[in-house]
């Protein structure tokens, strides 16, 4: 190298401000190159410039480029065209960005250092594209500074882990190259000299790229098979992320704030037993009496209940020997609790921790949930296990072994409890391909049958152990149930009152997921899969939600259909989130638009709830005056007999046997049936209020008014949700001399 050259490679660039920018490599000594230990430890910049450029080996940086020195005869005397060297291929990037064909050999680009004309095969970059060389954004044209190659004009780069073979015969590799150098800009100049020290350190590796800033899993158009791993803790499945601590501490205290506002919604609700409860908790009074003690059982319940007599019925009953109605109600309370606890987790899996508290926050507030929170019925119970199920199955879906299947007898047992989970099962067992899908693969195909076998054994086998009274039950209960009169536009009416808000979302999540699958460019969500994926995920669970009301709307009936709804919007609750999510934008940039649906599915559900939980009237007052009139081994003719047989339950003349209903059933079936009755005398009391079974009790009505057997024993008058309501206690016989000698008595003191 010439005394002109070193002053020049040993020349600092400045930026006009004067502040020292750029300290080019230095050459070794012209008269002793010195040893490879002093190549190996030459360094860039002086040490105020460390900060810029970062010390980098030589030797180190050569081992991992792989990148053989040029020939001398090779290697062009100057550069002043932009080049890029990967995979010892010379790329020229200006003819690239302007369609020139990279189809060319080592040092093609450049003329022959003699001065003599250029390769046949070699092809000049379009006119155009010169002329725009000559704007640098570092200073002027590079032909002014044939030792120095800018950021925008040429760049050097070490060969990555890829292809080895042919250094002229892939363009495409060219391609992938030069296109991942437009991606990812390289903010560093490098000095190019014309010896041969300085061609070698001049192969030296620059990282355009941090290793943070590129995706785990894929190759963002590097050659070969070039990837970025993942640093992940042993055991957890690939492409999993695990949250940060102050991210879990903040979501779980938010998490525990929409509990307790669940629990306050579930707990302002207060009324005397319905009459499902008072049927189920003194129907588990007596099966534990017969486990127990080996008492007849009365009723039949197995052949009409629309769950097992033998589970829910049994449990609730053992709580109501503790703690009463309390105690029963309490037990639903805690499972929605967990319920919405497991749907939390289980959205958290699916997408993220504000996804999953937004599904969180919408179904803690819907009707069903708050409704059920305080209600002693088969439906908290099943829908806990469903929830349960589906918790396990998208927990364990990328495991390796099929845990999921542990889901199968939970599912069952579910049904078990309340046969019309059946009807959710199938979105259970789809649900590990949809969540495995990800990172197991086409494997997570065989999930949904394989779940399905597993459920369809345990169920039947529980029949065939039950008997035929189970199979009839199942039949006139949930799939051979009597066809009703409600209108399906009632019903559809029914259904967006009480789910619109949250299934409203659910769509809206469903789209925006298939379309875009952050909010924000930087989130942090489960692996997403394909569009294919997304797609079925939305369209499951958010067509889940619609099960039940086609079902009941296929009965033409509403009966449970207000319990039912909140079976559906568990399973649509996840994609309500991400549309909550979505809805108030990247960064929370609309919160008021999230917080407005919020507040109207919360003054939705407080309003409904609080509706539907008086609908029948309190029954106190009526159970009070309907126990002074009872006798040992006499009969009852009662509209709604279930209470008076829950609250009475323990006296001996009033066992379930002595109670019968109003409702049209043999032998009692038309007005002309009920009338009978009354001329034979054949009930010692007779109580209706004339709204549940309207055509019997006037009938009754009729029949007591022009009957001298009976007398008005008591008008207890009550309200529920529609209204005033009254019930009457007609007593058999006559009023009590005592009771007539009374009133003479008060009347003669009058006068």
């Amino acid at each position: 190298m010439t005394d002109a050259s070193g002053a020049r490679d040993q020349a600092e660039v400045r930026e006009p401000g004067g502040r020292g920018w750029f300290q080019p490599l230095s050459p070794p000594p012209a008269a002793d190159a010195g040893s490879d230990q002093e190549q190996d430890t030459a360094e860039v910049g002086d040490p105020e410039e460390t900060a810029v450029f970062p010390r980098l080996p030589i030797r180190e940086t050569l081992a991992q480029a792989s990148t053989p020195e040029l020939p001398a005869r090779d290697r062009p005397a100057d550069i002043t065209r932009p080049q890029l060297i990967l995979d010892d291929t010379v790329v020229d990037i200006a003819g690239l960005r302007g369609g020139w064909n990279p189809r060319q050999t080592r040092a093609t680009s450049e003329a022959p250092a003699d001065g003599g004309a250029a390769p046949a095969d070699t092809e000049s970059p379009p006119a155009s594209k010169a002329a725009k060389r000559s704007r640098s954004v570092f200073g002027s044209e590079p032909a002014s500074r044939p030792d120095m190659l800018t950021n925008a004009d040429t760049v050097v780069m070490p060969s990555l882990k890829g292809r080895k073979g042919s250094l002229a015969d892939d363009a495409a590799a060219n391609a992938r190259n030069a296109a991942t150098v437009e991606q990812h800009a390289i903010t560093a100049m490098v000095p190019v000299g014309t010896s041969d020290a300085a061609a070698e350190a001049a192969t030296q590796v620059i990282r355009a790229v941090e290793p943070a800033q590129l995706t785990p899993g894929t190759d963002h158009g590097l050659p070969g098979k070039a990837r970025v791993k993942q640093n992940r803790p042993p055991g957890e499945p690939a492409g999993r992320y695990i949250p940060g601590r102050r991210t879990t501490m903040v979501s779980r205290l938010l998490l525990l704030a929409i509990l307790s506002l669940q629990a306050v919604l579930s707990l302002r609700l207060r009324n005397t037993a319905f009459e499902d409860e008072s049927l189920y908790l003194y129907a588990g009074h007596m099966e534990l009496q017969h486990l127990l003690h080996g008492s007849a059982l009365y009723g039949g319940f197995s052949s009409y209940f629309s769950g097992s007599p033998v589970l829910y019925p049994v449990v609730a009953a053992a709580l109501d020997q503790v703690g009463g109605l309390t105690a029963g109600r309490t037990l639903s309370l805690f499972e929605m609790l967990a319920t919405t606890a497991l749907l939390y987790s289980l959205t958290r899996r699916l997408f993220n921790e504000r996804i999953a508290l937004c599904a969180a926050a919408l179904f803690s507030v819907s009707e069903a949930v708050i409704f059920l929170g305080n209600f002693a019925t088969f439906d908290a119970t099943c829908l806990f296990l469903l929830a349960c199920a589906s918790w396990i199955v998208v927990r364990t879906a990328a495991f390796r072994w099929p845990v999921f299947l542990l889901a199968a007898p939970l599912a069952a047992l579910a049904v078990a409890v309340k046969y019309a989970g059946l009807l959710f099962v199938p979105t259970i067992a789809v649900l590990p391909a949809l969540a495995g899908w990800p990172e197991r693969g086409r494997r997570v195909l065989v999930y949904p049958v394989a779940f399905g076998v597993a459920v369809a054994g345990l169920l039947y086998a529980a029949v065939r152990l039950g008997g035929p009274a189970y199979v009839a039950a199942i039949k006139s209960t949930t799939t051979n149930r009597a066809q009703g009169t409600v209108p399906v536009g009632t019903i559809l009416r029914e259904a967006a009152e009480w789910g619109g808000v949250l299934v409203a979302a659910a769509v809206i999540g469903s789209v925006a997921y298939v379309w875009r699958v952050r909010t924000e460019p930087d989130e942090k969500i489960a692996p997403p899969g394909d569009r294919l994926r997304r797609t079925a995920l939305g369209v499951v669970l958010t067509g889940t939600a619609l099960l039940a009301p086609a079902y009941q709307a296929h009965l033409h009936t509403d009966i449970s259909f207000l319990k039912h709804v909140g079976f559906g919007l568990f399973f649509a609750a996840p994609m309500a989130g991400f549309g909550l999510a979505r809805i108030m934008g990247d960064y929370f940039r609309r919160p008021q638009f999230g917080i407005g649906v919020w507040s109207l599915a919360l003054v939705l559900g407080m309003v409904q709830s609080n509706f539907l939980y008086h609908v029948w009237p309190p029954s106190g007052a009526f159970v009070k005056t309907f126990s002074r009139y009872l006798k040992p081994n006499a009969l009852y003719l009662v509209e709604v007999p279930e209470v008076p047989i829950y609250y009475l339950d323990g006296r001996p003349d009033a066992q379930p046997r002595q109670f019968t209903s109003t409702f049209p059933v043999p032998p009692l079936t038309t007005a002309k049936d009920f009338a009978a009755v009354v001329k034979t005398g054949e009930f010692q009391v007779i109580a209706y209020t004339g709204v549940v079974t309207p055509g019997p009790d006037q009938a009754l009505a009729r029949a007591l008014a022009a009957s001298r057997s009976y007398y008005l024993a008591g008008k207890i008058s009550t309200t529920d949700s529609s209204g005033p309501v009254t019930y009457y206690i007609w007593v058999k016989g006559h009023k009590s001399a005592t009771g007539s000698k009374a009133k003479k008595t008060r009347k003669t003191r009058k006068g």
